[in-house]
């Protein structure tokens, strides 16, 4: 039997997220662009996908909610088949020191990007077990570990959270035929990096090379095929290096 092509890529409407739901659209899946707000991107990049021979949904779920993160695996299901990659890109960011950030904000930076990818990857892998196939991939972030920046204790936590958690995962699935990886993109400038101020993206700039969101795609393209069937539990930096100094 022919193994179903179907993606679910959460956060995938814009950003990093959008390069990555339109590369796994060329590379023949079937895709569910999740959103929580960004709801125009979202169905204007499904019905793009569409309108050029593929398919592809938009589904409207805050995967930081366990119902609703098991509520779009159920959907994708439905609407597509059941998914056998899941891209974990969903994020969120919210500066502030241990000694002055409030207890909602750590919640809500966690929520989303540590127990949000939890929540869908837990949902979707009864249906890859079925498969026989699968391929989970988390984003991880510098600032989990390999470029530590003062006032972002909350997705520090989170990202390198993530990292642990996806090694643990390849080890309990590694003779089902799925595999857990985690890509860590360097300076990409999304909508979540400009919304740190001006300033903010200045020092980026100055300090980091600059990758653009089409080659982090690729690698998930990778990581997503039958090419690496036998790498899982990878943490694969795609920033060139890191800071530079000129």
């Amino acid at each position: 039997m022919e193994r179903a092509k179907v993606a679910v890529v959460t956060g995938g409407g814009r950003g990093i997220g959008a390069a990555v739901s339109r590369r796994l659209a060329a590379d023949g899946f079937a895709v569910a662009v999740n959103y929580s707000r960004s709801d125009r991107e979202a169905k204007a990049l499904a019905d793009g996908i569409t309108a050029g021979g593929g398919r592809a949904v938009a589904i409207r779920a805050d995967v930081s909610d366990a119902r609703e993160a098991t509520a779009l695996i159920e959907q994708t299901t439905e609407r597509l088949g059941a998914p056998t990659v899941l891209v974990n890109n969903a994020g969120v960011n919210a500066n502030g020191s241990a000694r002055s950030q409030p207890p909602e904000q750590w919640d809500r930076v966690v929520g989303v990007n540590l127990s949000g990818a939890y929540y869908c990857t837990h949902a979707a892998l009864p249906g890859m077990y079925e498969a026989g196939w699968g391929r989970v991939v988390f984003f991880g972030s510098p600032s989990g570990g390999r470029a530590l920046t003062p006032t972002m204790s909350a997705y520090a936590a989170a990202k390198a959270g993530l990292v642990a958690m996806a090694g643990v995962m390849a080890k309990e699935v590694a003779r089902r035929g799925i595999t857990v990886n985690t890509v860590v993109p360097g300076f990409v400038e999304t909508d979540m990096v400009r919304s740190a101020g001006e300033r903010a993206v200045e020092n980026l700039h100055a300090g980091w090379p600059r990758v653009p969101a089409d080659a982090v795609a690729s690698v998930v393209s990778f990581l997503t095929g039958d090419e690496a069937a036998h790498v899982s539990g990878e943490e694969i930096g795609v920033w060139l290096g890191g800071p530079v100094s000129v």
